[in-house]
C-alpha cells in the first residue's frame, strides 16, 4: 500500500501542519498574482536549481532564523525531502558508501538512502541525541552521517553540542559529509531556540535540508538544500541532469509568501496555536 495515496488526512496524523488553519485566500491571491506576471520565463525549460528568487528569498531567511551564513547560488530548491536526498547522493556518494543513520531514524530517509544503494550503519540515540562514540566504534570510516540535530525524528531529543562539535570534528578528519535535515526547527516550545548544525560548520562538511511540507503545506511538494560553496559547480551538473524541480508557479508564490513576510506571521500565529493543541493533547 502506497503511504501516500492522496487520500484524506486521518486524525493526528504524523508531520502534518494544520491545514484548516492555513492562510488559503492569502496563498490563492499571491499565486494568480504570480501566474499574471509570468513571462516568457514561465514557457521555457527552469532554471533546474530553482527560481532564482525563492533561493535568495531562502538565503536571506536562513541567516536570520537559523545563523546560516550562505549565498543564494548554494541553495538549491527540489520536488521534496527525497529529491534534496537524491541530489546528494547523485553529486557526492557511490553505491556502497557507508552512512551512519540515526537509530531509531526517519523512516523515509532510511528507505531512500537503502534505495539509492547506500550502506547504513545504525548509530543509537539516547537523551543527548546521536551517540558520536557509537558511530566512531562502528563505522570511523563512513563517507556520511544523516542526522535530525535540531528535533530527532521520532524522539523529538536535540543534539548536544558537545555531540554537534564531535560530529563536526569526524567529518572534517574523514572528509566524510554531514546531512542534516533541519525538518521541524520552526517549531519549539521548551527551551531556547537551538542554532542549526549548519551554522557551526567552519569546514564545509554540512549539507542543509529542510521543507516547507510541515510548516506550509505537503501537497507543495517543496524542499531545499544547502551546500558548501566549493559543491556549488557539482551540484549544479547535477541538478541539471536530474531535474527534479517543482512547478515554477508555486516556487514564485512561496517567494512572495517570504520576501512579504506572510510566512513570518503564519509562523507565529502557527506556534501560538500549536502550543495550546500541544497543552490539550498533555492533559
Amino acid at each position: 500500500t502506497a503511504i501516500h495515496a492522496g487520500g484524506t488526512p486521518l486524525p493526528l496524523q504524523l508531520g502534518l501542519p494544520a491545514l484548516d488553519a492555513f492562510p488559503r485566500k492569502l496563498w490563492t491571491r499571491l499565486a494568480a498574482r504570480q501566474l499574471r506576471s509570468q513571462g516568457l520565463e514561465g514557457l521555457v525549460y527552469p532554471d533546474a536549481r530553482g527560481h532564482a528568487g525563492l533561493r535568495a528569498a531562502l538565503a536571506t531567511y536562513l541567516g536570520l532564523s537559523r545563523g546560516i551564513a550562505c549565498r543564494p547560488e548554494q541553495v538549491f530548491v527540489c520536488a521534496g525531502y527525497r529529491a534534496c536526498l537524491d541530489l546528494i547522493v547523485q553529486t557526492l556518494l557511490a553505491p556502497g558508501a557507508a552512512c551512519w543513520f540515526e537509530e531509531p531514524g526517519y523512516f523515509i530517509a532510511r528507505r531512500a538512502l537503502q534505495d539509492a544503494g547506500l550502506e547504513l550503519v545504525p548509530v543509537p540515540v539516547d537523551a543527548a541525541g546521536l551517540d558520536v562514540a557509537a558511530g566512531l566504534a562502528r563505522a570511523p570510516t563512513a563517507r556520511c552521517a544523516l542526522v535530525t540535530p535540531s528535533h530527532q525524528s521520532p524522539l523529538g531529543v536535540s543534539l548536544a553540542l558537545p555531540r554537534r562539535l564531535a560530529l563536526l570534528d569526524w567529518a572534517g578528519r574523514q572528509n566524510a559529509w554531514i546531512i542534516e535535515d533541519d525538518y521541524d526547527s520552526e517549531y519549539r516550545y521548551q527551551g531556547k531556540p537551538l542554532p542549526a548544525l549548519k551554522s557551526l560548520d567552519d569546514g564545509g562538511r554540512v549539507l542543509y535540508t529542510g521543507t516547507f511540507s510541515k510548516v506550509l503545506f505537503p501537497g507543495l511538494r517543496l524542499a531545499y538544500l544547502v551546500v558548501p560553496p566549493g559543491q556549488v559547480a557539482a551540484f549544479s551538473r547535477s541538478a541539471d541532469r536530474l531535474h527534479n524541480h517543482a512547478p515554477l508557479l508555486l516556487q514564485g508564490t512561496v517567494a512572495s509568501f517570504l520576501e512579504e513576510g506572510h510566512f513570518a506571521r503564519h509562523l507565529n500565529r502557527m506556534r501560538t496555536l500549536y502550543r495550546q493543541r500541544r497543552l490539550w493533547l498533555a492533559e
